[in-house]
């Protein structure tokens, strides 16, 4: 069952899931609490190629 998952989605370092996940909950707070639009939620960013955008 995991080598299934990981061959579908893929595996990542642990720092950076971390990292990335700072940095897409701090745009979606200051989205929506500070009303602050950073782009980051707007379109695929180079620096975070982890995530993928889907419709």
């Amino acid at each position: 069952m995991v080598a299934e998952l990981t061959d579908r989605v893929g595996t990542i370092d642990a720092d950076r899931a971390i990292a990335v996940l700072r940095a897409y909950l701090g745009a979606f707070f200051d989205l929506h609490l500070r009303h602050r639009d950073g782009r980051l939620l707007s379109r695929p960013s180079p620096r975070y190629p982890e995530i993928e955008f889907v419709p």
